[in-house]
């Protein structure tokens, strides 16, 4: 199964070379962006293809980009969150703008992966919201060209749980839309193996963190409550060759030491998780 590590383990510090290196130090081959400024410019053309250049020098394949859900890493708590299923017009155009230009800069850097969330309202999913949310599928996919396909991502509220997910991904080509199975999100709100088996027939890409079932806490595989054994064994009888992507958070707020350590027990835990998981 091939791995991924998403840079939302470095969230606040830039994609400069200390970071980078770290990604094949332990043996990730293959990089997700995660695509909020200032942390991946993708709006900045020149700054965006030298974070590209860092990757391949280091041999490192960006094979997927989480879409943008704010404006700026540093100021999300009091900024406006982007939603693909804004019942507000301008919101969701905005949004959906966004997206599309994160989108286009993966698509002319060999493509791969956009991972996208149905946006975040608790409750009042049915008929606007989920409207909006296709139609935001409807202008990316137009939008955007085929070298990138969208995964679109459970989240622990109702309008992300997987069989929601799995009725939006079903209405679009196999080549164009699929699902992330996010495992933090699915033990908090519903069941990690019954998630895995629910997105089965349009699973693409995977999220690996682990929590106490509680909140995401985006932890290292074994620090939570997640059966991971069993994990893995469904993505193997599912046949999902990856990207199997860790998507961690570092507590100590973009310390290289610290980074250091959290991937050194994140590959140890992979390797004796995906070998007792058969």
């Amino acid at each position: 199964m091939e791995l991924s590590l998403s840079t939302h383990l470095f969230a606040l510090r830039p994609l400069d070379d200390s970071v980078v290196s770290l990604f094949p130090a332990f043996g990730f081959a293959c990089a997700e962006l995660w695509g909020m400024p200032p942390h991946f410019p993708y709006a900045d053309p020149g700054e965006a293809a030298e974070i590209a250049s860092r990757f391949a020098r280091a041999g490192v394949r960006v094979r997927s980009l989480h879409a943008p859900i704010y404006p700026d890493v540093r100021s999300y708590r009091k900024d406006r969150w982007y939603s693909l299923s804004s019942p507000d017009e301008p919101h969701r155009a905005e949004s959906v703008a966004a997206v599309a230009a994160a989108s286009g800069w993966l698509a002319h850097n060999g493509g791969g992966t956009v991972v996208l969330h149905t946006g975040f309202p608790a409750d009042g999913w049915y008929p606007k919201r989920w409207g909006a949310f296709l139609g935001s599928l409807n202008d990316l996919i137009e939008a955007v060209p085929p070298a990138v396909r969208f995964a679109v991502e459970n989240t622990p509220v109702a309008s992300g749980r997987t069989e929601v997910i799995l009725d939006a991904a079903e209405r679009y080509p196999r080549d164009r839309v699929g699902i992330c199975v996010d495992l933090g999100h699915a033990h908090i709100a519903e069941d990690v193996r019954t998630a895995i088996r629910t997105a089965a027939p349009r699973l693409i890409h995977v999220h690996a963190s682990d929590n106490g079932g509680d909140r995401d806490d985006h932890l290292v595989p074994g620090r939570g409550t997640i059966p991971w054994p069993e994990a893995f064994a469904e993505l193997r009888a599912a046949g999902f060759p990856g990207p199997f992507t860790v998507e961690l958070r570092d507590e100590g707020r973009g310390d290289i030491h610290s980074a250091r350590k959290i991937l050194a027990e994140c590959r140890e835990a992979l390797i004796r998780f995906a070998g007792e998981g058969g």
